[in-house]
């Protein structure tokens, strides 16, 4: 599993970063790739990748902001002709975002060779998605905005198959069934499963947000803690805090220390401001540790799985 980012640029685009796009690989592990979402000219970018839109089943909105959803219609329309006929689509979104896309489709007589469903989400709301429980989170922006946290379930360790051979247990069908079980019978002889099984293998937390001030509700901070990446707004950089909370954005130093007492493995900031160049996100880089990075459009991080 891997994140990619898109487009890493906040409202208004540049000739280096596009509006944000956020793509989850969970090729490997799901044979799907999970967007999160689709600013303007995504399906662009993605020509540039090894994505494969058919593969793409699973769309999250943060919130309606253009520079978050007006790629989307392009991309729908663009999927039916690039292998997606017939592979059923799901939209996550705020409340609105199947009236906007209906009244797209409607005026633009654009249609679809493929299932589309909408979900509208709501706060506090869970969603089950292949082995994740998603949790919804509303944040602090001028319209409703949400972060969505995934958290994928706990792996069953890997099977000792030396252990098992040394005890006459030749490969096959049998080794699933003891990894499955509780215990097993060989040669007259009741063995424990769990003895012949490694540690389990932790799933793994990861939140992408939406447009936001800084949140310090507890509750939110809580589900964060142990994220294995948490992607997250900066559209502010120079120690301007409240002017980013003015806009309800928010300000690289105050995120870091909001989330200072979080146990986090790594933190990316994206929706970044087209007035910092690179010698302003240099500078910024040489202060930051090195599990925070600031994302450009393709960046690619990946978000391995931990033996727990």
């Amino acid at each position: 599993m891997k994140l990619i980012v898109l487009g890493s640029g906040a409202g208004l685009p540049s000739k280096d970063r596009n509006t944000q796009s956020i793509i989850l690989d969970c090729v490997d592990e799901y044979n799907e790739y999970i967007l999160f979402d689709v600013g303007e000219a995504t399906q662009h970018r993605i020509l540039n990748t090894h994505i494969k839109p058919s593969k793409i089943k699973n769309i999250f909105i943060t919130h309606l902001h253009g520079d978050h959803i007006f790629g989307l219609p392009g991309f729908l329309s663009s999927r039916a002709f690039q292998g997606g006929q017939n592979i059923p689509l799901t939209i996550y979104g705020p409340k609105g975002i199947e009236e906007w896309l209906e009244s797209t489709f409607s005026v633009s007589k654009s249609t679809l060779n493929y299932d589309l469903n909408i979900v509208e989400v709501e706060a506090d709301m869970k969603i089950a998605l292949n082995n994740f429980d998603v949790s919804v989170h509303e944040l602090e922006h001028g319209i409703e905005s949400f972060v969505y946290i995934l958290k994928e379930k706990d792996k069953i360790g890997e099977l000792n198959s030396a252990a098992l051979k040394d005890l006459g247990i030749p490969p096959g069908p049998i080794y699933s069934d003891i990894k499955r079980g509780e215990s097993f019978e060989f040669e007259g002889q009741i063995y424990e499963s769990k003895d012949f099984i490694g540690d389990k293998i932790k799933g793994r937390k990861i939140a992408i947000h939406g447009d936001t001030r800084v949140v310090s509700r507890q509750a939110y901070l809580d589900d964060l803690k142990g994220a294995d990446l948490i992607v997250h707004e900066a559209t502010f950089f120079q120690d301007e805090s409240q002017k980013a909370h003015d806009y309800f954005h928010s300000e690289i130093n105050h995120v870091l220390d909001n989330f200072k007492d979080l146990s986090y493995k790594i933190l990316v900031f994206v929706h970044i401001s087209n007035r910092y160049d690179d010698a302003d996100i240099d500078l910024v880089k040489t202060n930051l540790k090195d599990n925070v990075f600031i994302a450009h459009d393709y960046f690619e991080l990946p978000i391995p799985r931990n033996v727990q």
